[in-house]
């Protein structure tokens, strides 16, 4: 039976819709009115109207559908959670002649949905990565001084737009590497298995060693979460921040980074609550926390609440994954995204128990009679086993992820719309790359 495709064009109509409907009610609707409540299973409609896959999906059309399931838990927070209504969206409330027309409401409400990690906000999401050192100690020359600039306030327009155009030049270009070498391993390891199935019962030999299939998964495991994710979630954010800076819609300090250090990921609460995106985790913590300690009223603190709210979150972000999955030609029974992601709590509960053990016990007594209020970083040693933790357990719970599109590499997505491999060739583009992104970080600062 022949897979139904959608166009682009109608999931693009779906998603614009998806997003102004919650926001339109924000400012036309009073708080509480009955519309506000059922704009949700009308979310939901939608929703479904949305889950068929796009014949040729790339990491655009996944986020067309994302945004869709992000847009329904956000509007959960603006209309029925914390509703706010249109005067909460007057942003110009110093200037003496106020925008209160429809469309100046509604930019300000989109604006606010957009900014997912709430920038330049009291809502600001928790461990957004500082401003690098490019932008926060430089020194401009003026008269016979020098001028030190240490606010993100200040950051040049032109000085902004060089630096990330540059990187998002580079980023583009690993992505094209990394596009044309996937398929080729792809194709290659599908080829190899199908030929190994054929000769199955003739040469049970041949089969691939167990230590060589999990060092395949440990690599691809290690590109896919801290190199090749990033560069693509980066990239798209870096692109949107270029645009929106060059047309004045928006000023620098509206775009901070997005990814802190790898560094950082010794545990798995740091690598996704500090080294990786914070896009999701306001609106998502939002819903965990109403169901956690509202619906079920769950005393705070407590293990229970800690654990549910983790384990709301990780549900919610695996929808969101299944969502992408459908839309790119991987059926929800084949999927790996749900298992995946909710699989993390369990891991954070091996995690904490580990280190309370550790505290409690070896580290306890030695440290006993010493009072410190300030949290003390690990030693090497320990971080470097988190880092082996962290591998380990992302590598495990990636293979089944990863399957569906490692056994059809028809599914892969195209990272990128138009190929310069194809063009200077692999080895003249890897070169540039590799070249480049040495004297990108000499010269931006570049912290990985």
């Amino acid at each position: 039976m022949a897979e139904e495709y959608q166009a682009v064009s109608r999931l693009l109509f779906l998603s614009i819709m998806q997003t102004l409907l919650p926001q339109v009610l924000a400012i036309t609707t009073p708080k509480g009115s009955p519309l506000r409540y059922l704009s949700i299973p009308v979310m939901i409609w939608i929703l479904t109207l949305m889950l068929y896959p796009v014949q040729n999906p790339s990491h655009r059309t996944l986020l067309l559908a994302t945004s869709a399931w992000y847009s329904m838990v956000s509007a959960l927070d603006v209309l029925i959670l914390n509703p706010k209504n249109a005067e909460d969206f007057i942003i110009e409330k110093t200037s003496k002649v106020k925008k209160t027309d429809f469309l100046s409401k509604l930019r300000a409400a989109l604006s606010l949905h957009l900014n997912a990690r709430k920038i330049n906000t009291p809502s600001e999401a928790k461990n957004t990565p500082p401003w690098p050192g490019y932008y926060t100690h430089t020194h401009t020359q003026q008269g016979d001084g020098l001028k030190t600039s240490t606010s993100s306030s200040s950051i040049s327009r032109s000085r902004y737009l060089i630096r990330e155009t540059a990187i998002a030049v580079w980023q583009y270009l690993a992505l094209d590497i990394a596009d044309s070498q996937a398929v080729k391993i792809a194709l290659s390891k599908n080829e190899q298995q199908q030929q190994q199935q054929q000769q199955q019962q003739q040469q049970q030999q041949h089969k691939t060693s167990p230590i060589v299939q999990w060092i395949d998964h440990t690599i691809i495991a290690i590109t896919a979460w801290f190199i090749i994710g990033r560069i693509i979630i980066g990239f798209t954010y870096r692109t949107i921040a270029i645009v929106s800076v060059s047309l004045r819609l928006s000023t620098p300090d509206s775009f901070p980074p997005l990814f802190n250090r790898m560094a950082d990921a010794y545990t798995l609460r740091n690598f996704w609550g500090k080294f990786w995106h914070q896009i999701l985790r306001n609106q998502f913590t939002i819903v965990s926390n109403f169901i956690s300690r509202d619906l079920l009223g769950l005393a705070r603190p407590s293990l229970l609440e800690r654990y549910t709210n983790v384990l709301v979150v990780f549900f919610l972000s695996g929808v969101l994954h299944v969502i992408a999955d459908v839309i790119g030609r991987i059926p929800v029974r084949t999927s790996g995204s749900m298992g995946f992601f909710l699989s993390f709590p369990l891991g954070y509960m091996v995690e904490d128990g580990v280190q309370a053990v550790w505290r409690r016990g070896f580290h306890g007594a030695r440290e006993a009679g010493k009072k410190t209020t300030r949290k003390k970083e690990p030693e090497i040693w320990q971080r470097v086993l988190g880092y082996v933790w962290v591998v380990v357990f992302l590598t495990i719970m990636s293979v089944g992820y990863f399957e569906p599109m490692r056994t059809r590499p028809d599914r892969q997505l195209a990272l990128v719309p138009w190929s310069v491999v194809e063009v200077v060739g692999l080895e003249v583009l890897g070169w540039l790359v590799g070249v480049g992104g040495v004297m990108l970080m000499m010269m931006f600062e570049i912290e990985v």
